[in-house]
């Protein structure tokens, strides 16, 4: 099981144009040529603005591979790209990172993906060489402590590919913009998880997790993702 998470940063003052592309024209497109879309973002806050993010479901990479080939091939998405880009790129920049679930991260407990929800993007650096330790504190301690300040857990993955490796990738969400700022403020700065810090700092000398790339999302309208990732092909 594969996932691919694409950060598209658009270009100044056309997230409309590409909400009509991703939206009006790619769904049945992609759909023709087994590309199967589990979530799609704009992005409201975060170290790379405006950013467009979404995420595909694989079985490997010889599926994924064969999939693009043909997408690409295609002459109907030469005419949606140039229809769209209307004289002018669009998208600037492409961020691409293969992730793997990881089966043992992924709680079970509610997600919120209406219209009133609100995303985030969570990527930790962690611990090089303690990946047994990492996943033990995310599993005992910072999932079920990040559940009970409101936040629904989508998925959990480890980052297969870039330069920040090792790292763990995060898909949360929370009711609405109140449910979020809430419980990230109660969650971040409570006594359970800066307990927990203290004592990783203690015994270790560092934290389990390294410096975080936080991005606050919404879903695109009429396109709401998948209220948990598989971890297993359907």
């Amino acid at each position: 099981m594969l996932y691919e998470l694409r950060q598209y940063l658009v270009d100044r003052g056309r997230t409309i144009h590409n909400h009509r592309r991703m939206h009006d024209h790619l769904p049945p497109l992609l759909a023709r040529h087994g590309v199967t879309v589990a979530g799609r973002w704009d992005a409201l806050a975060g170290p790379r603005y405006p950013m467009f993010c979404y995420i595909m479901e694989w079985t490997d990479h010889a599926e994924r591979d064969a999939a693009w080939g043909s997408f690409y091939a295609d002459p109907e998405w030469a005419r949606i790209r140039s229809e769209t880009n209307d004289g002018f790129e669009m998208i600037q920049e492409n961020r691409l990172q293969f992730l793997k679930p990881n089966a043992a991260l992924c709680p079970d407990g509610p997600s919120f993906t209406g219209p009133e929800s609100l995303h985030q993007l969570v990527v930790h650096k962690t611990a090089i060489g303690r990946t047994g330790e990492v996943n033990a504190f995310l599993a005992d301690t910072w999932l079920p402590h990040v559940q009970a300040a409101g936040a629904g857990v989508m998925g959990v993955c480890d980052l297969l590919s870039g330069p920040d490796m090792p790292a763990v990738v995060m898909f949360l969400n929370w009711e609405n913009e109140a449910a979020w700022r809430r419980g990230w403020r109660d969650f971040t700065l409570g006594a359970p998880m800066v307990t927990a810090y203290d004592a990783q700092r203690a015994e270790l000398g560092m934290t389990l997790l390294d410096r975080g790339e936080v991005v606050l999302m919404e879903p695109l309208p009429g396109l709401p993702p998948q209220a948990k990732l598989r971890t297993a092909p359907a």
